[in-house]
């Protein structure tokens, strides 16, 4: 597969690929896509995405994990990803996969914000739809059966002729307000368990992964969460081992990054998209950070 050539992670680049047709493992259409088995995955992976090549999802992801493990970095934060889990990732999410253990088993589906366009939308699925979204939930054994549930009705549904749209719609909703539910027990009970210190933590990663493209000083990320510039530097470094610019220009070479490899834009476009006074700043910048230039990266050197 040829980097340049993939500009997103996207439903409609894969529907668009002939060699990737609906068979028991997977399902795809312009709307909605369904993996039934990991199978489904592995048949099509060198075709639409590299190991460690980080991609922006066009559309979110909602997976169910069985067995395996499978080591992402989602929106600057290297996650594992376990059996009885439930995913959650909005449109937008950053996400490199790293690597999948040869026992991996899920099921995983990812929808279009068009398919939902003029219906009701709990206040998740809102949330989800805008791009403001990752959860992580491990399952109890009720909760993963009644999940599971949704994801075989789910399979059994969009086989039908013509495409049930109204119906498919209502489980996505019904599904998310079910793990809204379990998100906000989940949420309740670990308040309970966070420090200050990793709460306010989480809060500055939030913000970070909104603001990094074009605020890029600790005052701003301060004010935002109600600190003094010195108390949350000192914070983010005792909570993480890293600056609190650590993390901000991390967020904004990954975004580099994407542009560079996935878009046909010039050098100071992208310097001017990332808020850089002028190209030769931001190549100065690049270079410090990744021992390359953006045309070195661009073309894979």
């Amino acid at each position: 597969m040829e980097q340049n050539n993939l500009l997103l992670l996207a439903l409609k680049q894969i529907f668009e690929l002939s060699a990737i047709p609906c068979n028991k493992y997977r399902f795809v259409s312009a709307e909605l896509g369904f993996v039934r088995s990991m199978r489904g995955v592995l048949e099509i992976s060198e075709q639409i995405f590299a190991f460690g090549q980080p991609y922006r999802l066009t559309e979110g992801r909602v997976l169910f994990m069985h067995a395996g493990c499978i080591r992402v970095r989602a929106n600057l934060i290297e996650l594992t990803l376990k059996p009885h889990q439930l995913i959650v990732a909005s449109p937008g999410t950053i996400l490199q996969v790293i690597e999948i253990s040869k026992d991996c088993e899920l099921e995983m589906f990812a929808f279009t914000n068009g398919l939902m366009e003029g219906w009701q939308k709990e206040v998740l699925l809102q949330t989800f739809l805008q791009g403001r979204l990752y959860v992580q939930l491990d399952l109890p054994e009720k909760e993963e059966k009644r999940i599971a549930t949704f994801f075989d009705l789910l399979w059994d549904i969009v086989h039908d002729k013509p495409f049930p749209r109204d119906m498919v719609r209502s489980l996505i909703s019904a599904l998310f307000h079910q793990i809204n539910i379990y998100r906000m027990r989940e949420i309740s009970e670990e308040s309970g368990r966070l420090t200050r210190q990793e709460e306010v933590f989480n809060r500055f990663l939030s913000l970070v992964n909104k603001y990094a493209i074009h605020e890029r000083s600790v005052v701003f990320y301060a004010d935002r969460l109600y600190l003094t510039p010195r108390y949350l530097s000192t914070l983010i470094k005792q909570t993480s081992g890293r600056t609190v610019m650590d993390w901000v220009n991390e967020a904004v070479v990954q975004e580099a990054k994407l542009l560079l490899r996935h878009s046909d834009k010039l050098v100071y476009q992208i310097a001017d998209e990332l808020n850089f006074p002028n190209a030769s700043f931001f190549c100065k910048y690049f270079r410090r950070l990744t021992g390359k230039t953006p045309h070195e990266y661009r073309h894979g050197k």
